[in-house]
């Protein structure tokens, strides 16, 4: 019996130091709770965010800001995943 072996190569000059770690948006919820997410590769279906890489999450939207400055080139998305006051008005 003969087996094949399938090597998969990557471009490396993309995915270094990060993984591949793709989360349902389920599962960013539960993990970032009441805080801002900086988001890798977000995939939406209808306008609702489905999928993404967790990159970073914080409660100091700030810090968040200064994570995504640290990267230049990639698709990336901020979200907040707390509860948004229908009282306060946000300007975006």
């Amino acid at each position: 019996m003969k087996m094949e072996t399938i090597v998969k190569k990557r471009s490396k000059a993309r995915f270094i130091g990060k993984q591949d770690n793709t989360m349902t948006a389920t599962q960013i919820r539960k993990n970032v709770g009441e805080a801002w997410a900086f988001l890798e590769n977000p995939v939406y279906e209808k306008g609702v965010l489905v999928s993404a890489n967790l990159l970073y999450y914080n409660t100091d939207k700030s810090k968040v800001l200064e994570e995504l400055a640290k990267y230049k080139k990639g698709h990336y998305a901020m979200l907040y995943f707390g509860t948004i006051d229908t009282e306060q008005v946000y300007i975006l």
